[in-house]
């Protein structure tokens, strides 16, 4: 049964900033969703903090990772994982170039193009040293503004969007949405993705806040069906990964338990790990 509590208070907002432009998580290019609420800076660098912990177990951005675990993602690279397997990556290093033109990853575009194209996960054909530039590049805080603002295009304001058609209000609650589309896709074609998440959920809590459902009892409903995916996700590549990954979500159910709806900093976020992000930071 979903936890019982009090209602979650209402996200705080500001008439500008935040994400302007959407993505997908299997495309470059799709049309722009309604626009939904705005979050202030501080929140999005909590947001981007809490991807942070949950990806490189570390409080803030990790722009030079890059790793391959043989998971169908190819490489993953930067503070939220872009994939070559599913083009993100490719678009990264596209709006860098588009801002940097003289820079070490402009030769690789083709090989990137292609494999997003072709959602390949074999990285050979970048050679050997697209990792060692990869991490140059991150030396760069133009590179950094790039992975953040393709991050928040595919995957924020995709979220953002959601939480304004479910009026969901929060914090925690836009992080939930905000998390399981960076990790499952934002797309309608993902088998595993937000979308499909949603309409799950909307099934099985019997409705949504729009309709008098608690934005609390609905994000509890979310987390479970979540949960469900990724103990048994149909997306290739991703089982051991994901059925790895399930402390993230009881992580932020556990916010939730302890009504942490705002994610105020100091903020200890953690299931079977315990971290703590006082000064959020992008």
């Amino acid at each position: 049964m979903p936890p019982a509590g009090s209602p979650p208070p209402a996200a705080s907002t500001s008439p500008t900033g935040g994400p302007t432009s959407t993505g997908g998580a299997t495309t470059t290019t799709t049309p722009r969703p309604p626009a939904g609420p705005t979050l202030p800076a501080q929140v999005v660098a909590m947001l981007d903090d809490i991807t942070s912990v949950f990806e490189q177990s570390k409080t803030t951005p990790q722009y030079a990772s890059i790793v391959n675990d043989h998971d169908g993602c190819g490489f993953k690279a930067g503070w939220a994982s872009f994939c070559t397997s599913r083009g993100d990556l490719f678009t990264v290093v596209v709006q860098y170039t588009d801002a940097v033109p003289d820079n070490p990853l402009r030769r690789y575009l083709p090989t990137l193009q292609k494999l997003g194209e072709t959602h390949s996960e074999d990285t050979v054909a970048l050679g050997d040293s697209f990792v060692n530039d990869w991490r140059t590049a991150a030396a760069d805080r133009r590179f950094d503004e790039a992975q953040l603002r393709v991050a928040h295009q595919l995957f924020l304001t995709p979220a953002l969007a959601i939480a304004n058609q479910l009026n969901i209000r929060s914090n925690l609650g836009i992080e939930d949405l905000f998390d399981t589309a960076l990790m499952m896709g934002a797309s309608s074609s993902d088998c595993d993705g937000l979308p499909k998440l949603i309409t799950e959920s909307i099934i099985e809590a019997s409705g949504t806040p729009v309709s008098g459902i608690t934005e609390q009892v609905f994000l509890a409903y979310f987390n479970q069906v979540r949960l469900k995916h990724m103990r048994n996700p149909c997306t290739t590549g991703r089982q051991k990964v994901w059925s790895d990954a399930v402390d993230r979500v009881q992580a932020l159910q556990q916010l939730a338990d302890k009504n942490c709806w705002n994610l105020t900093a100091p903020l200890e976020i953690g299931a079977d790990f315990k971290v703590t992000i006082r000064t959020p930071t992008d």
